[in-house]
């Protein structure tokens, strides 16, 4: 490793652990505070009787889902791409971080 680049180093490797080790746990916490709240506005959409509120909950409903899945899918890829940004910062900083 290249003196030059040990600060960066040093920066960077503990973010890179916390990434790589908490990952999986905040999934868990996500999903289940996400199937909690799909529920809830489950909840909200069977129960309102106002033409109103049937469309304000179903669009509520719908953002939500749409938002869901989207945070599960930025984090795919981020766990997807993570070895080939870390293959390509050692090539062009020479320094290793995985």
């Amino acid at each position: 490793m290249s003196s030059n680049f040990s600060g960066f180093y040093n920066l960077i490797s503990p973010i890179l652990s916390l990434v790589n080790n908490y990952t999986g746990a905040l999934l868990m916490i996500v999903s289940s505070l996400g199937a909690i709240q799909c529920i809830f506005l489950g909840v909200r959409y069977a129960k309102a009787q106002d033409p109103d509120e049937v469309s304000q909950a179903r669009k509520s409903l719908r953002d939500f889902i749409i938002g869901f899945f989207l945070i599960f899918i930025l984090i795919a890829a981020m766990r997807a791409g993570m070895p080939s940004l870390c293959q390509w910062m050692e090539e062009n900083t020479k320094v290793s971080i995985y």
